[in-house]
Parts: C-alpha cells; sequence; structure tokens
C-alpha cells in the first residue's frame, strides 16, 4: 500500500533502519537468479547447435582426421561440456523447447515472486513446466525452490529475543537473522557448507 511505501521512505524511519538499502540488495539477489537463469537459456540454444554441428557429416571427417574418438552425442556433452548424459538432454530439451513456453514460464515466476514465493527458476523445473503445458494441464504452475536440509532459533530463546534460521536449498545456503554465538554460527556454517558439498556431489552421480 501506498501508505506503507511513504512510512518506510520515512526519514523518521531510515533514521533507524535504512529499508532502502535492503530494497536495492533484495533485488539484487533476484536479478541474479533470474541472470543465472537467462544465461543457462542462452547455453541450451548454442548446445542445440553445437550438437547439430556434431551431427554433420563433415564434422566427423574432421574427427576421424585428426583422431578423436567421440563415438556419440553422451561422449560428446562430456568431451566438450564435462557433463554427465541426462544433465545434456536437459539442456538439449530446454534449447529446444517453443518461446511461448519459456515466456510463460518465465511470467509465472514473476507473478509467484510478486505474492512473495521463492521460485525455483531453473532449466529442470522450466522442462517440467513445459512438460505439463504440453500434456494439456491447465493447472500447470512453477514450484518454489527445493529444501533440504533446516535449522532454526525460535525468538525468546537460546538466541536472545531474535529467531534464526538457515535454508538448504536448490540454489544454496540461505540465513535469516544473526546468532549471538559466534562459535556456534562457525559451526553451524561449517556443517551446511559440508551438507552443501554433499548434496552437489549426490547430485552429480545421479546425472
Amino acid at each position: 500500500m501506498q501508505i506503507e511505501e511513504d512510512f518506510l521512505a520515512s526519514s523518521s524511519v531510515r533514521t533507524d533502519i535504512n529499508f532502502g538499502s535492503i530494497f536495492n540488495l533484495q533485488s539484487s539477489v533476484e536479478t541474479a537468479k533470474k541472470s543465472k537463469f537467462e544465461n543457462s537459456l542462452k547455453l541450451s540454444k548454442l548446445v542445440v547447435a553445437s550438437c547439430e554441428w556434431f551431427k554433420k557429416p563433415e564434422t566427423k571427417t574432421l574427427l576421424e582426421d585428426e583422431g578423436i574418438e567421440w563415438t556419440n552425442q553422451e561422449v560428446f556433452f562430456n568431451r566438450v561440456f564435462g557433463w554427465q548424459k541426462s544433465f545434456g538432454h536437459k539442456m538439449l530439451k530446454a534449447g529446444k523447447l517453443e518461446p511461448s513456453i519459456i515466456t510463460k514460464f518465465k511470467r509465472e515466476c514473476t507473478r509467484a515472486e510478486n505474492n512473495g514465493e521463492d521460485t525455483n527458476r531453473s532449466i529442470q523445473q522450466l522442462l517440467k513446466f513445459a512438460k505439463q503445458e504440453e500434456s494439456g494441464n491447465e493447472e500447470a504452475s512453477v514450484s518454489t525452490e527445493k529444501t533440504f536440509v533446516t535449522f532454526s532459533v525460535a525468538k525468546d530463546g537460546l538466541n536472545g529475543d531474535t529467531g534464526f534460521s538457515m535454508r538448504l536449498t536448490e540454489s544454496g545456503i540461505k540465513i535469516s537473522g544473526e546468532l549471538e554465538s559466534e562459535i556456534v554460527n562457525n559451526k553451524i556454517q561449517s556443517l551446511f557448507a559440508e551438507m552443501k558439498v554433499m548434496i552437489e556431489r549426490i547430485n552429480q552421480e545421479n546425472q
């Protein structure tokens, strides 16, 4: 509401907390997430073009002349991009999607984000959305990020009068609040960092 915007922008409030800086940082985080997704989309288009090049008879001849054995598309994905079979095919599928599907997915993400939801802008979620659309599902929607691990401290408890929470999601570690104990904070940070590496390793093995 306008009255709320005016209140947060007033000098009396800004003396204690600069909400403008908070909103700018919040916007920067969202922009970075969107930028990563847009770059993945651009990459998927280049993957399609590179696969078409790989399939050309002329390319096969060039590879044979150089003594390079890329026997199939899966080997090509692995040797050139460092990807396993399943991830390479996901990028290829994304690169072949109709622009209208991609636009609709991004609009749904924006709508959900405007409602305060933490959406999952990713190639994997885009493909799920596209599959729903193609099957004629009128309720095709975006989903929020998957959360793997959570840790929280209630208000008015061990952390004084402020609460604290930490989540490990598909896009990384997210923190709300601040722990009073630096020792506890460092241990929790270290534990979540280890779990993040473990989950990334598991995801790579399942690709």
